[in-house]
């Protein structure tokens, strides 16, 4: 007669995953914190300028009209929360390529970004501006630590089904 216990099975695991290098990690990190900012920022402003513009006007009177009006409160608070989501969308996946060192490699990845960001943006060096940096950082940093958080999740044993909770 054949036992009613289920057999006996070994956990099943994924494979475990391959280390990126540190420069594959820091670019990718840098192509989704800029890249995915500025996208974002541009369909913003679409959106915002889709408001006042009118079919019938032309190039130059949009452009006039848009130099004229002041932004909002509101989209410039939504350009920051949006740049800030993709600040750490980028650090996230800087240590997830990485797989170790993240807060190595996550520093780098800042220090990158800052120095591109101050390229790109000739407005020159503010206290504003170094607020904003100061944000960036702070962002990208918390991308990887949640990152290298998913990092140890994946590489911690799977516990037991007797340590598992009831229902």
């Amino acid at each position: 007669m054949p036992s009613l216990q289920p057999p006996d099975r070994q956990p099943t695991s994924r494979p475990p995953e391959q280390p990126g290098t540190p420069l594959r990690a820091v670019l990718t990190g840098m192509a989704i914190d800029v890249c995915g900012s500025k996208v974002v920022g541009m369909l913003a402003v679409t959106v915002y300028a889709m408001q006042f513009v009118t079919p019938e006007m032309s190039d130059e009177q949009a452009a006039d009209m848009l130099q004229k009006l002041p932004p909002s409160f509101a989209l410039l608070l939504l350009l920051n929360a949006l740049g800030a989501l993709m600040s750490v969308a980028g650090g996230y996946a800087c240590a997830r390529v990485v797989l170790r060192d993240e807060f190595r490699v996550g520093a780098i990845l800042a220090i990158a970004v800052t120095f591109f960001s101050l390229l790109l943006d000739d407005a020159g060096v503010s206290d504003l501006t170094l607020l904003y940096i100061l944000c960036d950082v702070a962002a990208l940093l918390l991308g990887v630590k949640y990152g290298a958080e998913h990092n140890r999740r994946l590489e911690s044993p799977a516990r037991s089904p007797a340590d598992a909770p009831t229902p």
